[in-house]
């Protein structure tokens, strides 16, 4: 029988014990759905279901993928784990210090979180490996950032040098810079040709043809370079001595000199060597990424992909910020607003996520039931925000803290001793009709006392309202789990 819902997964039919049964999730799902929109309502924030729907949803969707083994599933869960996983932590983790209703929306993202996790199955294993992989994506997009930086140096440095070169009027100047471009190129297809896989691609019977012919280009470079660089010192020495007046004087040695600058001659022969270094660059890559075929480095490699991408917005951000200061407020704003999100994101997810996965190994956590755990947790949280506001909607949280607590881990236990096949519907739909009715009853319960403490105990302010909610908590908790 299949599973009704989101699978992120595949489970196996018998003794899958991360998931509850599909009727017990769905039962604690729209528990978690209901208690989010009435604490929108009440937080005054309507749109907070849909606000943080999609968003907690992307992100756990992102830590179910990393169960996959393909390359591009791998490179679509940390892309998701680095935008809608960052903002989900920036939820949980920054919304308490914005506003007193923000404790109460950290704690909806929590039950939506923990509720998706116990959909997809995800439990301290895999948020341990979120966190490793988010570890891996900031560091390669800090690099990136660091790398393109340097690049962009080394490009503008060559850049204002070449364009120095071409534009040499003398001819002993322009004879120099020609010797200084043919001494570099030289150098750079000569390291190229180490790094082209040429002898690999080569036939078993030509191999030793092709490397004595290698050997014999790159002996002939070497003496290009070093005997450019010779001619270089000693051309620039006869410059100095006042050689260049003497040229002039032949006109035709002149305009040939000349001519060695010239945009004409220049940028082929830089062309040749820019080439030559992407693609020997190209090579390398390709032969580490290639080398060790494995699992892990697999999920390493898409990782690191993810990270020198969200590199190009974070140095859009940067550019924005520069090219903004002391015109624009608005391109300024939005260029602190990517750098803080991709520089402050992953930290808070990998807090958020590496919490969870330590909680799991020291045993706050329960290992089997981290979903419902953490969705309950949401849920009391939740109450927390709320707050002295409404005692009934304080209560409601922790009741369907409670419900959720309950339904999911019978539906755990139910997958633990009879896996997924044996059809168990009408069992946990008695069982979660009774807890629910328990809480109806419950929350009458509470409603009447609140309604006798508002009229004959009204002098008991807040304190009242606690004791009203401890009470209604006692008579659902005992219950349901006694």
């Amino acid at each position: 029988m299949s599973l009704a819902g989101p699978r992120l997964d595949r489970p196996s039919a018998i003794g899958d014990e991360g998931r509850a049964r599909t009727a017990s999730l769905w039962l604690a799902s729209l528990i978690v759905v209901a208690i989010v929109g009435v604490v929108g309502f009440e937080i005054g924030e309507p749109s907070l279901l849909p606000t943080l729907g999609p968003v907690v949803g992307l992100a756990v969707a992102g830590v179910g993928l990393l169960e996959r083994d393909g390359f591009v599933s791998l490179v679509v869960a940390h892309a998701f784990l680095l935008t809608f996983g960052t903002a989900f932590a920036l939820i949980v983790l920054a919304a308490p210090f914005v506003a007193r209703a923000g404790i109460a929306a950290s704690g909806c993202a929590l039950a939506l979180a923990g509720i998706g996790a116990s959909w997809a199955n995800i439990g301290g294993d895999g948020l341990g490996t979120a966190a490793a992989g988010s570890v891996i994506s900031y560091a390669s997009m800090l690099c990136s950032l660091v790398l393109m930086g340097i690049l962009t140096a080394v490009v503008y440095f060559g850049w204002t040098v070449l364009t120095s070169i071409i534009g040499f009027s003398t001819p002993v100047a322009s004879l120099t810079g020609f010797l200084l471009i043919v001494a570099g190129t030289a150098g750079v297809v000569r390291l190229s040709l180490r790094w082209l896989p040429i002898r690999q691609v080569t036939p078993r019977d030509r191999r030793p043809t092709i490397e004595r012919r290698l050997t014999a280009v790159r002996q002939r470079l070497l003496y290009t370079a070093v005997g450019s660089i010779g001619a270089l010192v000693g051309f620039g020495a006869l410059g100095l001595a006042g050689v260049d007046t003497a040229v002039t004087s032949v006109p035709v040695l002149a305009w040939l000199l000349t001519s060695l600058s010239s945009p004409l001659v220049v940028w082929p022969i830089v062309a040749v060597g820019a080439v030559s270094l992407l693609a020997g660059a190209v090579a390398v890559l390709l032969r580490r990424l290639t080398r060790d075929d494995s699992a892990g480095t697999t999920r390493r490699t898409a990782a690191a992909v993810v990270g020198v991408g969200l590199s190009l917005p974070l140095l859009l951000g940067l550019v924005l910020i520069v090219a903004g200061a002391g015109l624009a407020i608005g391109p300024i704003l939005l260029g602190l607003g990517l750098v803080v999100a991709l520089v402050l994101g992953p930290i808070a997810f990998l807090i958020v996520v590496g919490s969870g996965a330590v909680g799991v190994g020291l045993g706050l956590l329960p290992a089997r039931a981290t979903g419902p755990a953490v969705a309950a947790t949401g849920l009391v949280v939740a109450a927390i925000g709320v707050g002295r506001a409404n005692p009934l909607v304080v209560f409601a949280c922790i009741a369907g803290a409670i419900l959720v607590w309950d339904s999911a881990t019978f539906g755990l236990g139910l997958t633990a001793e009879l896996g997924h096949l044996p059809d168990t519907r009408r069992l946990e739909l008695f069982h979660g009709a009774v807890a629910v009715a328990v809480a109806i009853g419950a929350v009458v319960v509470v409603t009447g006392l609140e309604v006798l403490r508002a009229g004959f105990f009204a002098g008991g302010g807040a304190a009242g309202g606690a004791v009203v909610v401890a009470l209604g908590a006692l008579l659902l908790l005992l219950p349901v789990r006694g």
